[in-house]
């Protein structure tokens, strides 16, 4: 949490309203302020995760190539849809054809592909986290080369952040007035304030590494934690004696 360290503000609310003011006269137009900075944070259960592929395909002959990653692809687009995944949630995120010569010597150690490679990039919104496990285990069996990874994330991200404003907003004016009650002070009104970047959420990935261990015939199960959505604000208050 962003704060003003209280000896701080107390010396600046001080220094703000001294008798060297009075000098100019009660007309003096330089306002007293107070400024902090508040933070909210609220937890929230994912609502959709994405479930990152990569097919990959390759011959000797460029039509070849294409015409096998496509079927892949087919394959993988009617196995989701008999999940109740419709093709409008399969997302083409890369496509590249690229052709990568045969060595004079084959590093066995470092096996790669040669020839005409396709490579094709997808991205699978599930509009259920319990869907997850079930797509990884459709796109193994579609012969999907990589799952790359699960991020679980919110479909209504602005109204969980606006939450969190609100709370940032609360925590901002309870640290302005503990400062003002030490510097002998009320809080007047409102000057400025100003709300930060989001924070969060961030979505919870798994790597491709550990969805491989829990592949069919043992069906996938990933189960999501709780997302953090933070907030940041800076608040300016006049305040008077």
């Amino acid at each position: 949490m962003k704060t003003i360290p209280l000896a701080a503000a107390v010396l600046a609310v001080l220094a703000a309203t001294s008798p060297a003011l009075a000098q100019n006269g009660a007309s003096s137009s330089r306002v007293s302020t107070i400024t902090v900075g508040g933070q909210g944070a609220i937890d929230r259960n994912p609502d959709q995760a994405i479930v990152s592929l990569t097919i990959i395909t390759n011959d000797d002959n460029a039509t070849r190539a294409t015409s096998a990653n496509n079927s892949t692809y087919n394959a993988l687009v009617a196995k989701l849809a008999g999940l109740g995944v419709p093709a409008s949630a399969i997302r083409t995120t890369s496509y590249g054809l690229n052709y990568n010569p045969h060595p004079q010597q084959a590093n066995q150690q470092f096996p790669q592909r040669y020839g005409f490679v396709v490579n094709r990039g997808l991205a699978v919104t599930a509009s259920r986290t319990d869907q997850a496990g079930a797509i990884v285990d459709a796109a193994v069996s579609s012969g999907v080369s990589n799952v790359d990874g699960i991020a679980f994330g919110l479909h209504d991200q602005r109204s969980a952040y606006r939450q969190a404003q609100a709370a940032a907003v609360a925590d901002a004016e309870a640290q302005a007035h503990a400062l003002a009650a030490a510097a002998h002070v009320r809080i007047v009104r409102v000057l400025d304030i100003s709300s930060g970047s989001v924070i969060g959420p961030r979505p919870v990935v798994f790597g491709a590494e550990r969805m491989a261990m829990a592949a069919a015939p043992v069906p996938t199960d990933v189960q999501p934690s709780a997302l953090t959505v933070t907030a940041n604000v800076t608040i300016t208050y006049e305040v008077a004696p």
